[in-house]
């Protein structure tokens, strides 16, 4: 990984995130962080890190292709937060940041020992941005998502394919990277806020709402078919 040092004219100079978040999603969002001028701590685990380092390798016994392309401009620590020392440290980092993102599955921080209630004590500045599958109010929040389920309940897949066919997943990341990018602007959003409250607050994006998002016209597609029967602007019509 590598650490390339931060220019003082970029926008996010002197801001300190911690990447608590792994495969795509969260180090999507962290990495724009860091390409902004933020200095970007990521934290992994002490069993070899984050899981897309081994992952869809082409050279073997070096870190992956797939994790080196959305983790460059970060540094690396490796803590175990289930030991009392890693938690101490792990708290005394969130003390000095800014910025913490990470996307792990439902309930996680919590079994951690470290809910939004407890960081906010720890630090009342922080910005805590958070992607899950699906949101508070869902009857799935308690579901782990990947890029596939995200497309199907979003809506995506089912507006992608042919008409005989089945619902059909799109090569771009519009789970992942796109919901990565929907925490970016409400991370970004939040940090105006606190300069005029010096307060923190806590950003949750969930990728099926990220999914849905980027649909919006397919539901006045929808809306129109349900009114007049056929899309005149497609191939298929009449």
């Amino acid at each position: 990984m590598t650490d390339q040092s931060q220019s003082t004219d970029l926008p996010l100079t002197g801001i300190r995130v911690i990447d608590f978040s792994g495969v795509q999603a969260g180090p999507a969002c962290s990495q724009m962080l860091a390409w902004f001028g933020a200095d970007l701590l990521k934290v992994e685990r002490v069993n070899g890190g984050d899981v897309t380092r081994h992952q869809l390798r082409d050279i073997p016994d070096a870190d992956a292709l797939y994790f080196t392309m959305l983790n460059s401009n970060k540094r690396s620590l490796a803590i175990n937060t289930k030991t009392p020392e890693g938690k101490e440290v792990m708290e005394k980092l969130i003390g000095e940041a800014d910025v913490l993102v990470e996307n792990f599955a439902p309930g996680a921080m919590d079994r951690m020992g470290l809910p939004w209630e407890h960081i906010q004590e720890l630090n009342p500045r922080l910005i805590y941005g958070s992607v899950k599958g699906f949101n508070d109010d869902s009857p799935w929040s308690d579901i782990k998502v990947y890029e596939n389920v995200a497309q199907a309940a979003g809506g995506a897949a089912s507006t992608t394919g042919f008409w005989d066919g089945p619902p059909t997943v799109s090569a771009a990341a519009l789970g992942d990277s796109n919901t990565g990018m929907h925490l970016l602007i409400g991370i970004l959003t939040a940090l105006l806020a606190r300069e005029r409250t010096g307060k923190g607050q806590k950003v949750s994006v969930s990728m099926q709402d990220a999914v849905l998002n980027l649909c919006r016209v397919k539901l006045r597609d929808q809306q129109r078919l349900e009114k007049v029967g056929y899309l005149e602007e497609y191939p298929q019509y009449p």
